[in-house]
């Protein structure tokens, strides 16, 4: 009998430390309660489609074509476990390793393009205080879920698919294998250019969506509680020690 193959679940964080961003807004203790009543498991998801990706307006920054970049997507992904890798390796505290973790991801995870997909069209009825609040707890919440999977010395290994598949926009989704010691999750990253060079806008482990998960989240909390009540578990979530 083959080995039975270990699958991530959103909810138990065993193999969120393969990957960034792929702890769901509904791990969170701060948003537990969000929970009720219990919003049905999400279907299997690749990145957002074309629909998706039109039926949110662009915002600034949004509406001209980028540049292509010239790092293949896959070569992007590898060269980011690489860097993560190295950090795991020369960093001698767990402190030193998450403060050095969160830089590298203020340099590869578009957070303004993730909060205008996962906030939907809510995001074009507020206004720029309301973005900028939502886009600083954001940050830190998807920072604080990530950082805390790794530790000094943990390596993580990579094993690629089929050729990244084509998404509009040129945009990319590069399909692959992370192992962190006995664990094993499939990934896909979800990739656009900006200014020249790859960005990850959404994430897919073991066919759940990060992006499709935090907009069912946000809703069922601004059904329920309002913006507030979503400004409120937030804050909560962001200011979590790590």
């Amino acid at each position: 009998m083959a080995p039975e193959r270990r699958k991530t679940n959103m909810m138990n964080g065993k193999t969120v430390q393969a990957m960034f961003l792929a702890v769901s807004l509904l791990a969170t203790p701060a948003f537990a309660k969000a929970k009720k009543p219990k919003v049905p498991a999400p279907a299997p998801a690749a990145a957002p489609s074309r629909e998706e990706l039109k039926a949110v307006p662009p915002d600034r920054g949004h509406t001209q074509p980028e540049a292509k970049p010239t790092l293949a997507p896959q070569k992007f992904v590898e060269s980011l476990y690489g860097r993560m890798n190295a950090l795991s390796k020369e960093s001698p505290t767990l402190d030193a390793l998450h403060a050095k973790i969160g830089e590298e991801l203020k340099t590869v995870v578009d957070y303004p393009e993730m909060a205008r997909l996962a906030l939907g069209q809510k995001w074009t009825e507020i206004d720029d205080a309301q973005k900028s609040e939502f886009l600083g707890y954001l940050t830190r919440m998807v920072q604080n879920t990530y950082v805390k999977r790794f530790k000094p010395g943990q390596a993580i290994d990579i094993q690629y698919g089929a050729a990244p598949k084509q998404l509009p926009d040129d945009r990319v989704q590069v399909t692959s294998t992370i192992t962190v010691g006995k664990t094993s999750a499939e990934v896909q990253y979800a990739l656009r250019p900006l200014q020249g060079k790859w960005v990850v806008y959404d994430i897919v482990v073991d066919e759940a969506s990060q992006v499709q998960t935090y907009r069912r989240s946000f809703k069922n909390i601004l059904d329920k509680e309002g913006w507030p009540g979503l400004m409120t578990r937030m804050k909560k979530a962001a200011e979590k020690k790590v």
